[in-house]
């Protein structure tokens, strides 16, 4: 009874929210079609090798045409927030076999003459090593060519300025100050295409809100609010210490004409380690105290994959939007917790997001074992010319 009492207050709290819900990348429903719609059709090396650079950019192309697709479907059901997959184009980053994106000129600006017709808001966010304040130089170019990368695309959606690219300040290299030093040079190095859209976000082992908030701010970056991330990496914030720096986070963006954002989700129930605690639960029981116009991505997770469902069951929980029932897609999570599921299409797509997720496991594990070979390969030139060198000596 305590538990239902909670959650009518909760719900009383958040009927004031009247913002934009967003989700990340993959929309299940539609990833379920005959034939699938998603934005992250990808390739391994050996691939470009045997069938060509153009076989990759064709992937991107479609990937493109299926983001349409995606916004189609997000303004039919309410939702006009949603972070693009950073795997659009794959390889156009890659210091070998990188390319321009001006060939899917047409396709992105359709996407983005969509977004702005009808109010949707895009994102981005490029991977976890994507790192300024790393100490490797070579760290670093690689990260200025994949934010380059990010910008370009919204540069050719042609996309306002709070379609912004969102990192994290990454890896402390046993000197917090000395990485953020690090980074406020390296940043300040960077073209003005990738400062007018890079955010940072606050994470939950590295770097709290009161380590970014302060650089934020002598930078003038934007600065995301992740709610989970912060609860399980507060530095030295209470609960009510964070609710009064809102306001000082939002003026980061305000400061620069920019829409806040912020991100949410819940720990995995049961979770009893950090490294648990890390995991997002499938769907999430409530909204944060954020202002009631913020832009929130709901990052819930099912089967590894960051979901519009968690969106359409806030929409149901809080009366926000009507939701249709076609689109709804119990979770396993549900299953578990004793709703009965008599479909067979929806365990067949629980089945086929097992499949997916163990496809992507693998195409990472073969990348990183050819990127070993590599390294292992230079390694072994290196030590060669250093033994020549050596007998010449």
């Amino acid at each position: 009874m305590e538990d239902d009492n909670e959650n009518k207050e909760v719900m009383t709290s958040a009927t004031n929210f009247k913002g934009r819900l967003g989700y990340a990348c993959l929309n299940v429903y539609l990833r379920n079609q005959k034939p699938p719609i998603f934005c992250s059709r990808t390739c391994r090396i050996s691939t470009i090798k045997e069938k060509g650079l153009n076989y990759v950019k064709e992937l991107g192309r479609q990937n493109a045409k299926d983001l349409m697709a995606l916004l189609t479907f997000n303004e039919k059901h309410n939702i006009k927030f949603m972070r693009i997959s950073s795997g659009m184009f794959p390889f156009a980053s890659h210091e070998i076999y990188g390319y321009s994106l001006d060939y899917a000129a047409k396709e992105l600006k359709v996407v983005g003459e969509f977004a702005a017709r009808n109010g949707h808001r895009l994102t981005t966010h490029p991977g976890q090593y994507n790192q300024l304040g790393s100490p490797r130089q070579e760290v670093i170019q690689r990260t200025t060519t994949e934010l380059s990368y990010h910008a370009d695309m919204l540069n050719l959606m042609n996309l306002p300025l709070d379609s912004i690219m969102i990192i994290h300040m990454g890896g402390s290299y046993g000197d917090k100050a000395a990485t953020l030093k690090r980074f406020e040079g390296n940043y300040k190095k960077l073209n003005k295409k990738i400062k007018n859209r890079l955010v940072l976000e606050n994470d939950e082992i590295g770097y709290s809100v009161e380590d970014l908030l302060p650089i934020c701010k002598k930078l003038k970056i934007p600065l995301v609010l992740d709610w989970h991330h912060h609860s399980l990496n507060p530095g030295t914030l209470s609960h009510e210490d964070l609710l009064a720096l809102i306001p000082e986070i939002n003026k980061t963006w305000t400061n620069k004409g920019l829409k806040p954002k912020q991100h949410y989700s819940e720990g995995r129930p049961g979770a009893k380690n950090l490294m648990e605690k890390r995991a997002h639960s499938v769907r999430v029981k409530k909204l944060p105290p954020c202002d009631p116009d913020m832009d929130l991505m709901i990052e819930a997770k099912d089967k590894g994959k960051k979901l519009e469902q968690a969106v359409f069951q806030l929409y149901q929980q809080y009366g926000l939007y009507p939701v249709d029932p076609e689109v709804i897609i119990p979770s396993a999570e549900a299953k578990t917790n004793g709703h009965r599921n008599t479909s067979g299409k929806v365990n067949a797509e629980i089945e086929e997001l097992k499949e997916l997720e163990e496809e992507d496991m693998n195409v990472k594990k073969k990348r990183k074992k050819e990127d070993d070979l590599s390294h292992k390969e230079g390694n072994v030139r290196s030590s060669k010319r250093r033994s020549n060198i050596k007998n010449i000596r």
